[in-house]
């Protein structure tokens, strides 16, 4: 109802709504106009608080990335030199006990036996030192122990070689 009422007043007051006489040329512009002004309301302005924002949110995800990236790099390459020192320790004890059971084995043959199944409980306790390092529980301390692994093993064996000397010049 009420919309009627509003098109029986528009059409009987007509006369007084066109009081301006525009050319249909004008009607053009001014559809122009509106169409620019549609595009342009249609992208969307960000305030540059919200730039600016976004940016440092990027920032600090790309310097938490790079300094994750450098303590994981550290870390890794101070395994490696761990790894190297340890490996040539290996190596250099290794050749010394192999040198000190040779020499046993020149002196007794029985002895050299012996003292491969005295040092079995000394190569568990290598064994469970190298585990404990693979778990990487305290390197540092791990290392000493297990050096001090092996000059526990070539002080036994440099016992065992004075006694066999000792006993051979009886």
């Amino acid at each position: 109802m009420e919309t009627n009422d509003l098109k029986n007043f528009i059409d009987v007051n007509r006369e007084s709504f066109e009081v301006y006489d525009y050319a249909q040329d004008d009607w053009q512009i001014i559809s122009e106009k509106l169409d620019v002004a549609e595009k342009r309301a249609k992208s969307v302005v960000i305030p540059m608080k919200y730039v600016w924002r976004a940016a440092a949110v990027f920032l600090v995800a790309i310097g938490a990335t790079f300094y994750m990236s450098w303590v994981n790099w550290k870390s890794q390459s101070q395994e490696v030199m761990m790894s190297a020192e340890l490996q040539e320790a290996e190596y250099y004890y290794g050749e010394l006990i192999a040198t000190k059971v040779a020499h046993i084995s020149q002196l007794d043959q029985n002895a050299e036996q012996e003292v491969f199944r005295n040092m079995e409980s000394l190569d568990q306790a290598f064994n469970e030192l190298k585990s404990d390092l693979k778990d990487n529980a305290d390197n540092e301390e791990v290392i000493h122990a297990m050096m001090d692994n092996y000059k526990i093993k070539l002080q036994i064996l440099e016992q065992i070689i004075t006694q066999l000397e000792e006993r051979k010049k009886l």
